[in-house]
């Protein structure tokens, strides 16, 4: 009983972000951690229940976030219907007891309406909170701690603070750096906070393959200086946010403005280490689409004025791999992270898209190879002069 109680407090403190207890049937939704979204639950029959996802602010891009715990003092199923308003369903559900090993509803557990735009889960819950999200729960937090290892295990490498977000919360970065080397490469990833499978599983893989023991990741690193920005939308991603920061902002439309704090934090560390001579060669951006994966390239022409890296790390790719990489271009005029890189320092650059739904291991084996191959083209260029200026 005094479980549920405290329940009940902690609810009634977090009423206006949607958690509320239906002391009917004993359930109980929770929306009081970090990333959590659900608005308006409302109960409609007996172990039945509705519920709203609404967006942080609108225009948006139709990524539709959700995440709540769910428990009942006895053991039953409960059918909840997610209302999306004009919005269509778009995550297949992901359940977990502990919020770090994650599991994707069965099929036979959910279902669609795209006429009334709303999906049905059937959710079998008990006594022990059950978390419910759209993708896998990765908090602030959680970066910071994956951050916290890296940096244990790799004392090279310098966490350090790049500026502050919106809500002044610290925006961390990691930097690995020799100062009598010039070459530099940039990651920036969770952009958009719902997108973990790219900005946050896969792009982890990639980092983590760069920091391995093998001989061209210990070779790259004597090499070229690693730029990192892990997490650049940490408000956004507590916040559970479908797409935008705290300002209501889709960070990835803002390289031209550079209206929003994060950005700005980027443009300012890349500019700074550019006067003190350092030389930006490549950059990535860490997504996830429905319709990934894939990569945002150069437009052809653009092409044309490059040292070549990317047609020759997706040869390489595309040699090793059993997935072939699909390429999509994109006008250098759109204000996209990646474009940046290219319009300011002429640094071929490329946004890393991978699928809501792919495979996780799939994922971070694309990861490891993407940034084997990467480092392989990189040495090879540096090498054969192609770094000339």
């Amino acid at each position: 009983m005094l479980t549920r109680y405290l329940l009940s407090l902690l609810c009634l403190v977090f009423l206006s972000q949607g958690c509320k207890q239906q002391n009917t049937d004993d359930v109980v939704f929770d929306t009081s951690f970090a990333s959590a979204r659900l608005a308006d639950i409302e109960k409609t029959a007996n172990n039945k229940f509705k519920a709203n996802v609404l967006p942080e602010s609108e225009p948006i891009n139709p990524s539709p976030w959700y995440a709540f715990a769910v428990q009942a003092e006895d053991s039953k199923t409960v059918q909840l219907t997610l209302d999306y308003g004009e919005y269509q369903h778009r995550y297949v559900p992901k359940v977990s007891w502990d919020q770090l090993h994650w599991t994707s509803l069965d099929t036979a557990q959910f279902v669609l309406d795209t006429l009334n735009h709303t999906a049905t889960l059937f959710l079998e819950v008990s006594s022990r909170k059950l978390y419910v999200a759209a993708q896998e729960i990765e908090t602030s937090a959680d970066t910071y701690a994956w951050m916290e290892k890296i940096v244990g295990e790799h004392p090279e490498i310098e966490q350090l603070v790049a500026g502050k977000t919106v809500l002044d919360k610290d925006n961390l970065a990691l930097v690995h750096e020799l100062t009598d080397v010039e070459d530099c490469i940039v990651l920036v990833a969770r952009q958009h906070p719902p997108e973990i499978p790219g900005g946050t599983i896969g792009f982890k893989s990639f980092y983590e393959t760069l920091f391995s023991n093998t001989e061209i990741a210990k070779a790259f690193r004597e090499n070229f200086n690693i730029y990192t920005f892990p997490l650049l939308n940490p408000d956004g991603a507590d916040m559970g946010n479908w797409r935008h920061n705290a300002n209501g902002v889709d960070l990835n439309r803002d390289w031209i403005d550079f209206s929003q704090p994060e950005t700005q934090m980027v443009k300012d560390f890349v500019e700074g280490k550019v006067k003190q001579g350092k030389k930006i060669r490549f950059a990535l951006d860490f997504h996830t689409s429905h319709s990934g994966p894939y990569i945002l390239v150069l437009d052809s022409i653009n092409e044309l004025k490059t040292a070549a890296i990317i047609p020759d790390w997706i040869k390489k790719i595309d040699s090793s791999f059993s997935a072939k990489v699909e390429v999509r271009r994109r006008s250098q005029e759109l204000p996209y992270c990646y474009n940046y890189f290219f319009n300011v320092f002429g640094a071929e650059s490329v946004t890393y898209e991978d699928g809501d739904e792919t495979n996780r291991d799939t994922i971070r084996k694309r990861g490891q190879v993407y940034a084997e191959k990467l480092m392989q083209t990189l040495m090879t260029k540096q090498k054969n002069g192609a770094f000339s200026n």
